[in-house]
């Protein structure tokens, strides 16, 4: 406060301003009553001490209202303006999981495979072959470019596309195939008999380290190229030929699903984000290691055509299965379910059903080798009891 003015300066009050504001009232009065003779002349001079007195005591005390509400204000408006932490980032697994999460629909194809057709397909997600063309016997790869070429949609998005990889099976056609196994003297022990099923299929001890070295380790093993041509991860095969196999090895069991956490853990050196779905021995996800290492279960005939006839299933088996099938999704697995039916009608009773479940459907014919397999009444293909050929 300078001479009669108010002077707020930087905006501080003392309590010696308002004293001196006080006292310069008081002044004013007294002048007034002594000095009655300057009433006139006196009164807007005295009229104007007193105001200026008043307003400076009024602009003071507000001032210092005013700061002493922002004083206790401070340190709740620091922390409102200090800088929001970041949210920790999802883990690798959560982004694996949610990626499947989203998927609306699917396809599986292991013949004749279209790089075209797979990309003008609306499908969210493909299963289809690491190497579908043979040359002379032999398996000519997808290249890094025709593997983006399938993961992008007509609309521009991404599509999830996974190679098919047998892991208790020997394959004929694969290019780790040697024609010298066919002969007992020069077969490896790890192999056996052919599955009369599946034509130049033959299922494996699994577990032998031979058989391991050639499914993943190396840059030649086979789940090593097919991360390495840019596939979105794997969909394993023929995890159940433990189930064959007890009775030679009584912790097959075991031995399966170490093999299946021993892959996932090598694929998410190479590719962190590589996703793994176990098709069939939807009972190893009791096991907290399997559930952990796997992203989604898929099921083979959950309700028809256990034995390759389109007839359904026993009811007891159907329950057992879901059980299973219910675990693995209760813990965020995604539930992938292929039936071949060649019967337009149980072909969309057993999609309405399986939706019914939260599972995502897919009705295809058993040899695989149609992407938009569409059944029809008179179709009888995969039911003549022979061979089937990948």
């Amino acid at each position: 406060m300078k001479g009669r003015g108010v002077h707020l300066g930087n905006g501080s009050c003392s309590a010696t301003d308002v004293l001196s504001a006080v006292a310069e009232f008081f002044a004013g009065r007294a002048a007034r009553v002594g000095n009655r003779q300057s009433r006139v002349l006196g009164a807007p001079l005295r009229l104007k001490l007193t105001a200026a007195a008043v307003l400076s005591v009024l602009a003071c005390a507000t001032v210092t209202t005013l700061e002493s509400v922002a004083h206790a204000q401070a340190p709740a408006l620091a922390a409102s303006a200090a800088p929001v932490p970041p949210l920790p980032l999802a883990s690798p697994a959560r982004v694996r999981r949610q990626r499947l999460a989203a998927v609306t629909s699917w396809r599986y194809q292991l013949r004749r495979i279209d790089i075209a057709e797979v990309a003008a397909s609306a499908a969210d997600l493909v299963v289809i072959d690491y190497a579908p063309d043979r040359v002379y016997g032999v398996e000519l790869p997808f290249t890094r470019e025709d593997v983006a070429r399938m993961q992008r949609k007509p609309d521009g998005r991404t599509r999830i596309v996974l190679a098919y990889l047998s892991i208790g099976e020997a394959e004929r056609y694969r290019t780790y195939w040697n024609n010298a196994w066919y002969d007992a003297p020069t077969r490896p022990e790890w192999l056996l008999a052919p599955n009369p099923q599946w034509d130049g299929n033959f299922p494996v001890r699994f577990w032998h380290p031979n058989w391991q070295a050639i499914v993943f380790g190396t840059a030649e093993a086979y789940l090593d190229r097919i991360l390495a041509a840019g596939f979105d991860g794997v969909y394993l095969d023929r995890a159940d030929v433990y189930q064959e196999l007890v009775a030679e090895r009584p912790g097959a069991e075991d031995d399966m699903a170490h093999f299946i956490v021993s892959l996932a853990q090598h694929a998410r050196t190479q590719k962190r984000d590589a996703l793994f779905v176990m098709q069939n021995a939807e009972e190893l996800v009791r096991r907290r290691a399997v559930r952990h290492a796997i992203d989604a279960v898929a099921k083979e005939d959950l309700l028809n055509g256990v034995n390759h006839d389109e007839k359904p299933n026993p009811q007891e088996m159907v329950r057992d299965t879901l059980a299973d099938l219910t675990l693995a999704r209760k813990a965020g697995r995604a539930i992938l379910v292929v039936e071949y039916l060649s019967n337009a009608s149980a072909a969309q009773h057993a999609v309405s059903r399986i939706k019914s479940y939260g599972y995502l459907p897919l009705i295809a014919e058993r040899s695989l080798g149609t992407l938009e397999f569409k059944p029809a009444r008179s179709s009888t293909a995969g039911t003549d009891g022979k061979p089937l050929a990948r």
